[in-house]
């Protein structure tokens, strides 16, 4: 049995190879010497097959692209082409957010449901979603399924299946509570119900909640700037001072009206703060990716010796200075 024999397997384009990539690596005097790599930029649709050509002549090294920028998914880590792309907004993230003042916990597969006190048992089962993930940092609920359409200013009820199989409403809605209205604040003001200084507040007790704003999955916010900074959405910005504090806590958001993330629900955010959406942050961590590492083809066979020797069998440490397993 070789040492490779021992590592578990993986699919790479529909074949079984042996995980190598868990249990071996370069060793760090080595990965950090600046001779011994280069950079590259992928090209649109590039695959570790086609690099491994344009460097080594061959497809057949194409692990080695992969062991040099420490990627063990295919799928995941590599740099998407803008087809991809494309296709991930147009399809798997292709929906809907909604964004609530709440501190409330939806769930994968939990049910949101238009509230209407004209119709019988005061729901429009007609317009209703399925949760498809819930940001507690913003607030916010995304839904790619959907019967009829959600609007913001709507109401909703939102039920999730018990052990029975039944739906029940979930809680915490009406919760509300002590907020500091800027940072600077040394107290909090309690509040129970919608008020002058709080006019987003559900009263107390209540089972629903309100839609504060709707935005595509791909458009909505994932981070604030201000200037060249992220900032967080719980910092609180003023006019000619720029960022003041940053009041972060998981509580109804309906009295922090100091807040950026409250001014972005409510469509009073200054222009000086950046959003930065889901798409421009996804392109932009792919687009991190398209700078890689080659291992110079000069080093390659002493590289293709070393693997070759770990896998005859175990090694005593210090037998091999390219690569080192974990």
């Amino acid at each position: 049995m070789s040492y490779f024999d021992k590592f578990s397997k993986f699919q790479y384009n529909d074949t079984e190879l042996q995980d190598i990539f868990r249990r071996v690596s370069f060793a760090e005097n080595f990965i950090n010497s600046p001779e011994t790599f280069s950079n590259y930029v992928v090209r649109d649709g590039d695959t570790p097959e086609q690099i491994s050509t344009i460097f080594y002549g061959t497809p057949k090294f194409w692990w080695i692209i992969m062991l040099s920028n420490n990627i063990t998914d295919i799928h995941t880590d590599w740099v998407k082409s803008s087809s991809q792309i494309n296709l991930l907004f147009n399809n798997f993230l292709n929906g809907n957010s909604y964004f609530i003042m709440e501190n409330i916990e939806p769930e994968k597969g939990d049910i949101i449901v238009k509230r209407d006190t004209g119709l019988s048992g005061g729901i429009d089962e007609d317009i209703s979603g399925v949760v498809d993930s819930y940001d507690k940092i913003f607030h916010k609920i995304d839904v790619k399924k959907s019967s009829g359409t959600l609007q913001e200013n709507d109401e909703i009820y939102i039920f999730r299946k018990n052990n029975a199989s039944e739906y029940e409403l979930i809680s915490g809605f009406g919760e509300t509570g002590c907020y500091k209205q800027h940072f600077s604040d040394t107290s909090c003001i309690s509040f129970t119900g919608p008020n002058d200084s709080a006019p987003q507040c559900a009263t107390a007790g209540a089972t629903f909640a309100k839609i504060q704003k709707k935005t595509l999955m791909k458009d909505s916010v994932v981070n604030f700037k201000y200037e060249t900074e992220y900032i967080s959405p719980y910092s609180s910005y003023v006019e000619g001072e720029g960022i003041t504090g940053d009041y972060f806590s998981f509580q109804n958001l309906c009295g922090m009206t100091g807040t950026v993330l409250y001014d972005y629900m409510t469509s009073s955010l200054s222009s000086d703060i950046g959003v930065v959406t889901l798409e421009q942050d996804t392109v932009i961590s792919n687009d991190k990716k398209k700078v890689i590492r080659i291992l110079s083809a000069d080093i390659l066979p002493n590289f293709l010796s070393e693997v070759s020797l770990l896998m005859t069998g175990e090694v005593s440490p210090g037998t091999t200075t390219i690569v080192k397993y974990k």
